[in-house]
């Protein structure tokens, strides 16, 4: 009965009206889906590595983080910045989260690769809570080092305008920008402890393999807190750079003074730019390296570190950090 089934779908005619009935369906299930996951949120969750380990969120400790990944799985949460990180932890010894915000990114790497070093910063005393909540519950107590800071291009304190009240994850979208969309409407503010990135390494000593930044706009003051530690240790940075009207103009040029290439995150592979003012939707995320590689899209990330290890050699040798 199967085999006859079967031969009735592949019927052009057949195929063509169950195809008609099947379109609406197909449209209104998915529409309807969306919805459910746009609305119905999840205040805590685990999801499954695909190398095996368990990544968990704490209740209370990022609800819409915990509701991507409930619904969507590891996709669903930044798919290609995501992947990036995977490639570069799994072959790396520090990763430096700048933002951490409830850690996701600091959670996934240090689950990915057991040896990893993670250095996470986040200067929002409720995110700060969330986080340390999360790296306990995933028990990374040892292998995680937060810390209640706003990395910045000058040490001491400074103002941190958050966007508003809008339900528990109001707080993630804060920035230190004086002239940003939160401080112009007069959201609320708090004050943050801010501290230049060489000044922290002086004191707490490390190598530094990978950056990542997600600074809502301020990602240039944390570069040029940090430029002595880029150009000692030559890191992959991954940074998210909004579009603004600005077109992010300080940062372009932070970037190119530091010798370093950037690259756009797509579906498609990393795409080299030499400017951020273009429509961004599908991917906020950028490749800043310290080598440029060949080609104007590049589809194996292994050649970026193929080509930093060889200027670099001693960045290659485990032994030498």
């Amino acid at each position: 009965m199967f085999k006859y089934l079967k031969l009735a779908r592949e019927n052009y005619y057949v195929s063509a009206v169950l195809a008609a009935i099947a379109r609406p369906i197909h449209s209104v299930s998915t529409r309807l889906s969306a919805q459910i996951e746009r609305k119905v949120k999840r205040n805590s969750a685990a999801i499954r590595l695909p190398n095996g380990r368990l990544l968990r969120v704490a209740r209370d400790s990022g609800i819409n983080m915990a509701s991507l990944l409930f619904w969507k799985g590891l996709e669903g949460y930044e798919a290609q910045t995501s992947e990036t990180v995977r490639y570069f932890v799994e072959r790396i010894s520090t990763f430096v989260d700048v933002g951490a915000n409830y850690g996701f990114y600091s959670l996934l790497a240090a689950l990915w690769n057991s040896d990893l070093r993670v250095v996470a910063f986040e200067p929002v005393p409720p995110i700060y809570d969330g986080l340390t909540r999360n790296i306990q519950l995933n028990g990374l107590d040892q292998r995680i080092m937060a810390h209640r800071l706003a990395l910045a291009d000058r040490t001491g304190t400074s103002t941190l305008y958050l966007p508003g009240p809008e339900g528990r994850d109001y707080e993630t979208t804060g920035t230190l920008v004086a002239d940003s969309w939160q401080s112009r409407k007069h959201s609320p503010e708090i004050t943050v402890q801010t501290m230049r990135f060489d000044d922290f390494e002086r004191a707490h000593p490390m190598k530094v393999d990978l950056i990542k930044i997600d600074v809502e706009d301020f990602e240039a003051g944390v570069l040029a807190g940090m430029e002595q530690t880029i150009r000692r240790d030559r890191p992959f940075i991954i940074c998210e750079i909004l579009p603004r009207l600005h077109r992010n103009e300080r940062t372009r040029q932070i970037i190119e003074s530091l010798g370093y290439t950037p690259y756009w995150i797509t579906r498609a592979g990393l795409v080299r730019v030499s400017r951020f003012d273009f429509e961004r939707r599908s991917s906020q995320d950028f490749l800043l390296s310290p080598v440029s590689v060949p080609g104007e899209v590049v589809t194996d990330l292994g050649v970026f570190l193929a080509l930093r290890n060889s200027n670099n050699p001693v960045s290659a040798d485990p032994s030498s950090r």
